[in-house]
């Protein structure tokens, strides 16, 4: 019988195998010596042939085991496919022959500068394993000037060669997934960095990419002296986060999930404990790397705040944290919310501040009211920090929330920046609930209160002064402090009341708006109009109310408009020429017949020119009977000229007041407090209805400059007006208390701030006479105008006594006044708060003997 087989039909073995397994019992060994000689023999086609024969039954009538068959096959299979294997990998190394040859002949003609070849898709795909393969064949120094050609392909305009210049990287940096090799997986980060500051296009193998520049970002982190290069990666993708440098969505998405994966912990762990211990440059590199490594570096920063139990790591931290930037704020937001214990607050809110952005404020105002003041203070400075021009209305806002102790500091600040309406007004209102002060504060912030509200001459600062006065007078002596801060304000306060109302009274009779709060109001209103670009308006402003200034004799004020106007439109002469005329129109009917002949003894002494420059400054002012012009203790500088009516002098002995003298039109009053430096020591009553000029002495200050003479004829003529001395003498009003005794010894002295505290330098000087109520000393001071800066000033005083020991005298300044025959050389007068006790007093006296 034919078979067909590997030679057309059976060979002669297998016929012979064929008789054996019909005639021979199917044992073990003759099927083992059968399935010998048949795998000798035959191919597959055979096996076949002997299944389809069907003759394949042993003698004792049992089939042929099947796994003989099977194991036949199976192992014929394996010497197949190793044949086939083998056929195959011939193939393919001659195909990887040529294709690494082609590889490398386009790889010439790149590194010739053909940069188009890295258009070709195969070549890029084949190039990462070429660039592998050389680094295998140890080719090095080959690979890595290579990969530096990359810088600029990476950043190549056009697309698709950035995009397989990424795919060779990519390739080659997944081919060293076990490299330690760190000089080459530099050279492979440093420009997959340099691509990602790059790329505007979320390309094909754009996240594949990242997850390369993760692994590799690791590696480094684990070498410090890497850190700084890790920083350059970490720096690009935190101004990615935070929008400084511009990705379209899907970049800016995978570039955060990248940030995530690199803030792996133990590289975070590892940074912080760098950060915390160590003093070199690592120390600042792993703080930046920590504060650009995203929302995952900044929640484990955080929490290590919120555990730490030690208070200088905590600080450390505190300072740490606000480099993430605005990402931070989410964090903190939620950290609140857990409401953790108050350092935890504080230190979420220094953050806050260290951040400096005003829309933090909602976050931080809540914490005004917290029970701990420690976060009150970190609220305060936060919000002091963070407001910019909304600070005042703020800390007002803060001024009805804080803790009383943090109120006399709020005050204190809020002071500092000069008081308008609303800041006196909340002021006063606190003074209003002053009852509700807790006691051991009550009477500082108090204090406080009254020396803020010292440049405020409003009615109604007047009104509290003048209550607290009462009320603490009757409650405590006169050494209580805040009654001396409600006294001493109101010497200051109301005589600046009392001009400024009067100043209100003949603007409103003469329907302008010249005082100084108005001018400021027309110079806003001016610079709104400059800002619309509307010149136009702005010196129609202008020109109006230097028009009705000149005719409510305000000249200094229309002369101030007037060069305003030339200097917002150079070519409005017409304007500036009437203008003026204008003001030498009044100012040549101003001087009537009535008052030449009132001050003809003043208008001898001067030319025309000074004495009309001298009554366009002063500014007149009208008395009703019996209201006070002047009150004794009041700080005033100004000169009274009085015109008509009747005013009376006087002075306070013990609980009475004294009357000292009738003042008649033509006389002058309060040359000591104008020439000199002293507080007044008469009062002023107008007896019936009165009108008196008044010259302050700041316009005085200016009116110098344009006439250098005046001065000394001014204080020629006064000088035989200047009677109050006489007065006091004739009264006996003048003497103190307790008599004072002349006694030269050498005085250390330390000037108040106007809150009370002790200032940074102390000066000497030299006693020349003391009491138990004051004191003078002498002290060399560079011209009159410093020296009047030191009226009302509080000062403390001190002396060395015979034992050793240091008398401290606290006080008030009253008076300054220089001796003739050196003007540099003044004598100081201090009116003490307490009175020296007599067994000090006696050590004082004694200290020449």
């Amino acid at each position: 019988m034919a078979v067909p087989g590997d030679g057309g039909v059976f060979s002669a073995p297998l016929l012979l195998i064929i008789k054996c397994v019909r005639v021979f019992p199917c044992t073990r060994n003759i099927s083992s010596f059968s399935r010998d000689i048949f795998l000798q023999s035959t191919s597959s086609c055979f096996v076949f042939a002997i299944l389809l024969t069907g003759e394949y039954y042993s003698l004792d009538k049992r089939k042929i085991t099947t796994g003989i068959v099977s194991s036949v096959m199976v192992e014929m299979n394996e010497r197949q496919q190793r044949a086939l294997a083998k056929a195959k990998q011939v193939l393919l190394d001659a195909e990887m022959a040529r294709s690494q040859g082609r590889t490398e002949r386009i790889l010439n003609r790149l590194s010739s500068g053909e940069i188009e070849v890295l258009k070709d898709r195969d070549f890029a795909e084949n190039l990462g394993a070429y660039v592998h393969q050389m680094y295998q064949e140890g080719r090095r120094t080959e690979v890595i000037p290579l990969l530096a050609r990359f810088a600029d392909y990476l950043v190549d305009s056009d697309l698709q060669i950035r995009e397989n210049s990424v795919s060779v990287l990519t390739k080659f940096s997944a081919s060293l997934s076990d490299s330690n090799d760190l000089e080459i997986l530099y050279a492979l980060f440093s420009q997959f960095v340099r691509w990602i500051a790059f790329e505007t296009e979320y390309i094909r193998v754009f996240g594949v990419a990242c997850s390369q520049t993760h692994k590799l970002t690791l590696r480094l982190l684990n070498d410090e002296k890497y850190w700084q290069e890790a920083l350059k990666l970490t720096t690009v993708l935190h101004d990615i986060e935070c929008g400084s440098l511009k990705k379209n969505g899907d970049i800016k998405g995978t570039i955060v999930k990248l940030q995530e994966s690199i803030a792996a912990r133990d590289a975070l762990e590892q940074l912080v404990k760098r950060y915390l211990t160590d003093t070199t440059e690592n120390r600042r590199i792993a703080a930046r790397i920590l504060t650009t490594l995203g929302r995952r570096s900044t929640i484990y920063l955080v929490n290590q705040l919120m555990h730490s139990k030690d208070k200088n790591v905590r600080l450390q931290l505190v300072r740490l944290i606000p480099g993430a930037g605005a990402p931070v704020v989410p964090i903190l937001r939620t950290c609140l919310e857990k409401k953790p214990p108050w350092f935890v607050v504080r230190n979420i809110i220094f953050i806050l501040s260290e951040l400096n952005d005003d829309s933090f404020y909602p976050i931080v105002e809540p914490y005004l009211s917290h029970k701990d003041i420690r976060v009150q203070q970190q609220a305060l400075s936060c919000i002091t920090k963070i407001s910019g021009d909304n600070l005042q209305v703020r800390l007002l806002a803060a001024l009805k929330s804080v803790h009383e102790e943090l109120k006399i500091k709020l005050v204190m600040q809020l002071g500092q920046a000069g008081a308008d309406q609303s800041l006196i007004g909340a002021f006063v209102e606190l003074l209003r609930l002053r009852w509700t002060f807790m006691e051991e504060f009550s009477a500082d912030l108090i204090v406080k209160l009254c020396l803020a509200l010292k440049s405020s001459p409003k009615k109604e600062v007047v009104e509290i002064l003048n209550e607290i006065i009462e009320e603490r007078k009757d409650r405590f002596d006169q050494e209580d402090p805040a009654l001396i801060a409600a006294q001493q304000t109101l010497t200051v306060v109301e005589p600046k009341y009392r001009h400024s109302a009067q100043a209100e009274f003949e603007v409103g009779r003469g329907g302008y708006e010249i005082i100084q709060s108005s001018m400021e109001k027309i110079e806003q209103s001016v610079e709104t109009y400059i800002a619309r670009g509307d010149l136009e308006k702005a010196g129609s402003k202008l020109y109006s109310n230097a028009v009705k200034a000149a005719r409510n004799k305000d000249f200094s004020a229309a002369e101030k408009l007037r060069d305003r106007l030339l200097e917002i439109n150079p070519l409005a002469l017409t304007e500036v020429i009437r203008l003026g005329e204008i003001i030498e129109e009044e100012k040549s009917t101003t001087v009537n017949n009535h008052h030449i002949v009132i001050w003809s003894g003043l208008y001898e002494k001067m030319s025309t020119e000074e004495f009309n420059a001298l009554y366009y400054a002063m500014r007149q002012e009208s008395y009703s009977s019996d209201q006070v012009i002047v009150r004794a203790g009041e700080n005033d500088s100004s000169l009274y000229f009085v015109n008509s009516g009747a005013v009376t002098l006087s002075c306070r002995c013990a609980s009475k007041e004294i009357f000292l003298k009738r003042l008649q039109p033509g006389e002058v009053i309060g040359v000591g407090p104008f020439f000199s430096v002293s507080v007044w020591t008469v009062t002023m009553t107008a007896q019936a209805a009165s009108q008196i000029h008044v010259l302050p002495r700041q316009k005085f200050q200016e009116l110098k400059k344009g006439h250098p003479t005046i001065e000394k004829k001014l204080e020629d003529f006064c000088k035989a007006y200047d009677t109050v001395p006489e007065l006091l003498r004739m009264s006996g009003s003048d003497r103190r208390e307790f008599p004072r005794y002349s006694i030269t010894v050498t005085v250390r002295n330390i000037l108040l701030d106007p809150y009370g505290n002790a200032g940074k330098r102390a000066f000497g000087g030299e006693m020349i006479d003391i009491s138990r109520g004051g004191l003078c000393f002498s002290i060399k001071i560079s011209s009159t105008s410093n020296a009047r800066l030191l009226l009302g000033r509080q000062i403390v005083t001190e002396i060395t006594l015979g034992d050793g020991n240091i008398l401290k005298c606290f006080g008030v300044i009253v008076g300054v006044k220089f001796y003739e025959n050196d003007k540099q050389e003044f004598s100081v007068h201090v009116k003490f708060y307490r009175d020296l006790d007599q067994m000090d007093f006696k050590q004082v006296i004694n200290l020449e003997i």
